[in-house]
């Protein structure tokens, strides 16, 4: 027979198949698993997108480009090929003049297209309301913080001498769009127009500049740019996009990938365990019809070939059907969410069904292969001799092979290989682990059977008669419960662990520069208006010179190093480690530490320069070298919002330098004026508010709050419909079991009870392992992934075993319906 006509045949029979139950259940099984992939990856999808698109507002444009030296034109061009807007900016610092005053400022010129994205948020008068501006300022204007106006004793209207130039002081800027950067700089920000920068005279050869260049465009030409550029980039060039470019903000934004990916992963897992249990199934339903072909002349390969081509068919139709029903789906729960989600969501795309499509082949060729090829070993002899089965294909490699497409699945789903391998390598080893356990406790339960309840005595007696189904439907009913509760400490514990990091009264205004004679009054100020504030931290700025000795422009020529050797960086020194920091490696200070120097570095920039504790560190602080010693490696909590530090010194080490302090405080947005006398009396302060940002950050929270709400509405409908498939598969028993009750004399009632007993006791002991496993699984990703405290969830302890004995007892019966009220011939009709 050919192989054009092994295909016709198996289309055929496929045909037919799509008849009985077990086809159609397989076929459900994976449109539902293309379905919730499809309907949860576009919904997040777009969501997510929509996040990145507000939070590129942030930085002024999807992509920069950071260079200290002028920036290759090439990169514009290019991106101007690929039909993407392009803004260019310069900076510089210089000294501004006015009133017989001299302030050194931070410069931004600005093209005439600048901002791409986000706007310049302005004010007419010294802490007014906010105005939103998509543009910067004019040729002939600038646009200056409050503190450079205030330093130089001008206003509004004024004018300003920068260079060989004097420009009109038009608007007061509050925040620029381009938020990258220190918000701890002591020197103001003013934004001009680079059109005007020429007729300064400030900017000649040898001049400390650094060039930006901002793009926008469409997702795909953003990829198409990134990926150009790569190869492209000198050592002084750095591209970020919104992840790289604001430790708060892109964090936060990380943070919502994660929590949206995580939900996305846990439907297509589920979606396999019940495609496992199904594939199962089905490939014993067939091997009679596999001796049968045997015995019409069939070879085993040729036997394979047909079940292998059924399956694909089988594939292709639930994928299919599954993914465009999914995505026609998420439209309508856009629909219904829409009043509470951002109105500009991105439009949709045709990447997460062709996921989804490829996925749920993918899931169900690998994962039913391994029965199915259980085919081609049947016997021909079983058309006579029933109770012969084939000897089972070892399955390791395929299951190795799944695990490995699962992980890849879920790092395109996630973009993080931590979270893709911590969840499917350890959910797959969990269901082996689910096998194991529910077999040992099956057993240990039958040995105290006499001492348990009769209820529970049945219930056992149900699950130990077919033990190989029963330990099934632990493992899968223990991996659903498992990963919804996983779901429902995203939405609760997580997210308020992590709103808790932004509460309402978080300080929005930054002190800094406040002089240590009048730290006292400052503080009393702030205590006499009633407002919250943070310590006072004392601050130095220093410059990290040498490592172990070398000089860091030898370890790290043409500006290859981390941008903290590029500048000063702020340096504080503590007796105490704060809260939310922690020791990652070496201790903290001791009496020893004084005399070492003894410093301590945020891990991330210790990884960044490759030191580690016990490293010699050199710092040349007011034109002083101080040679230090790394005692420790400590973790930062960048998006909290409080004054932070990459060094920290011992105290006693710094003290005799000149300092500054520097503080946070909440103040309510309608006490701008108060800002303004608080300057007057404190004139060498610089008060900068951070009210915007916050602001943005609580939208990504809210925003994937509502996501993983609804997603968990999706991921709980899945489950539940994936346990009602897992509950038909072993329906051919219970259609056996009840023929031969019935024919015995049973009435429905007593069936009805003994079905009733065997799922209570598969809802308690599937609950069991499910909180067992949930609480290991949660623990690891608190602390290892989501890096926030992990406590018991004792809650869940009632509400699992709750959940797990309404779902399984209100889908078991519906799924038994036929059972309990067909007549012993029907049942006997149905399994002949």
């Amino acid at each position: 027979m050919s192989y054009l006509q092994l295909c016709k045949l198996s289309f055929k029979h496929w045909r037919n198949d799509l008849r009985s139950s077990e086809k159609r259940l397989l076929v459900l099984a994976t449109l539902l698993a293309a379905l919730s992939m499809a309907m949860i990856s576009s919904f997040s999808d777009r969501l997510t997108r929509t996040m990145e698109y507000r939070a590129s507002e942030l930085i002024a444009g999807d992509l920069t480009i950071f260079s200290s030296r002028e920036i290759n034109p090439e990169y514009a061009s290019k991106a101007q090929e690929l039909g993407m807007e392009v803004s260019k900016a310069m900076g510089f610092s210089t000294m501004a003049f006015a009133n017989d005053k001299l302030q050194l400022v931070r410069v931004r010129a600005v093209d005439e297209r600048y901002p791409l994205k986000g706007y310049n948020q302005v004010a007419d008068e010294f802490y007014g309301q906010g105005t939103l501006l998509a543009q910067g300022p004019e040729k002939g204007n600038v646009w200056a913080e409050e503190r450079i106006l205030q330093k130089l004793s001008i206003d509004i209207g004024d004018t300003i001498e920068i260079g060989e130039s004097e420009f009109l002081v038009e608007r007061i800027l509050q925040q620029d769009a381009d938020r990258s950067g220190s918000l701890f700089s002591p020197f103001g920000r003013l934004l001009m127009s680079k059109a005007d920068v020429p007729a300064t005279g400030v900017v000649s050869e040898g001049s400390r500049l650094w060039y930006k260049q901002y793009f926008t465009g469409s997702e795909s030409a953003i990829s198409s740019l990134d990926e150009w550029l790569q190869p492209k980039l000198e050592k002084q060039e750095r591209l970020r996009g919104i992840t790289e470019s604001q430790d708060n903000v892109g964090g936060a934004l990380a943070k919502a990938q994660q929590y949206l990916s995580l939900s996305s992963l846990i439907s297509v897992l589920l979606a396999a365990v019940a495609i496992a249990l199904c594939a199962k199934q089905y490939s014993e339903r067939h091997f009679n019809t596999a001796a049968l072909l045997r015995c019409l002349g069939a070879s085993s390969a040729q036997v394979r070939t047909i079940f292998i081509v059924k399956l694909a068919l089988t594939a292709l139709l639930g994928a299919v059907l599954g993914a465009l029903i999914g995505y026609v789906l998420h439209f309508a729960l856009l629909e219904v969410v829409k009043d509470i989600l951002p109105k500009d969501l991105m439009d949709a795309r045709w990447l997460p069904v062709l996921l989804s499509m490829l996925s749920a082949v993918a899931v169900l060729m690998l994962i039913a292969l391994a029965p199915i090829l259980n085919l081609n070993k049947v016997s021909p002899v079983r058309v006579l001799r029933r109770e012969l089965a084939p000897q089972s294909v070892r399955a390791n490699v395929f299951f190795i092979i799944a695990v490995a497409i699962m992980v890849g699945l879920a790092y395109l789903l996630s973009g993080s290989i931590k979270l893709a391998i911590v969840f499917v390598v350890g959910l797959a080893l969990l269901l082996l682990v689910y096998g194991i356990l529910s077999t040992l406790m099956l057993s240990a339960l039958n040995k105290i059977q006499h001492k348990l309840p009769s209820f529970v005595q049945l219930g056992l007696t149900q699950l130990t008669r077919h033990q190989y189904y029963a330990r099934s439907q632990v493992a899968a009913f223990a991996f659903i419960f498992t990963s919804v509760a996983l779901i429902w400490i995203v939405r609760g514990d997580l997210f308020d662990n992590w709103q808790a990091q932004v509460p309402e009264g978080t300080p929005n205004h930054f002190a800094i520069n406040i002089l240590p004679d009048r730290k006292d009054a400052f503080a009393e100020a702030l205590d006499n208006k009633g407002l919250a504030k943070s310590a006072f931290y004392p601050m130095v700025r220093g410059r990290l010179t040498h490592i172990n000795g070398e000089n860091v422009s030898d370890i790290y020529p043409d500006d290859e190093g981390p941008n903290a050797l590029r500048r000063e960086l702020n340096l504080t020194w503590s007796s105490e480690l704060r809260k939310d920091e922690s020791i990652q490696s070496g201790d903290w200070f001791d009496d020893t530490s004084v005399q070492n120097n003894g410093i301590s570095i945020e891990e991330e920039l210790a990884r960044r320069l490759d030191v580690n504790v016990g490293d010699k560190v050199r710092f040349n602080i007011a034109g002083q070298e101080v040679e230090t010693t790394i005692e420790s490696l400590r973790s930062v909590k960048w998006e909290n919002f409080r004054p932070n530090f990459y060094v920290v010194f011992a105290d006693g080490v710094l003290n005799d330098f000149h300092h500054t302090y520097i503080n946070s405080f909440y103040l309510p947005p309608t006490e701008g004026k108060w800002l303004v006398q608080l300057n007057q009396k404190f004139k060498a302060v610089t008060v900068i508010e951070i009210e915007q940002i916050l602001n943005q950050v609580r939208d990504i929270l809210a925003q994937t709050t509502i996501a993983v709400e609804a997603i968990l509405m999706l991921v709980l409908l899945c489950a539940l419909v994936l346990m009602f498939a897992t509950l038909l598969s072993t329906l051919g028993l219970r259609k056996h079991e009840a023929a031969l009750y019935r024919t015995f004399g049973a009435n429905e009632a007593m069936i009805r009870r003994r079905i009733r007993a065997e799922y209570v006791t598969l809802a308690m002991l599937s609950s069991i392992l499910a909180l067992i496993s949930f609480e290991s699984i949660s623990y690891a990703l608190y602390l290892f992934v989501f890096n926030v405290g992990w406590a018991p969830h004792f809650a869940l302890w009632i509400g699992v075993p709750a959940l797990a004995l309404l779902s399984i007892l209100s889908s078991g019966f519906y799924a038994n319906r036929d059972v309990l009220k067909a007549s012993p011939r029907q049942l006997l009709q149905d399994i002949a």
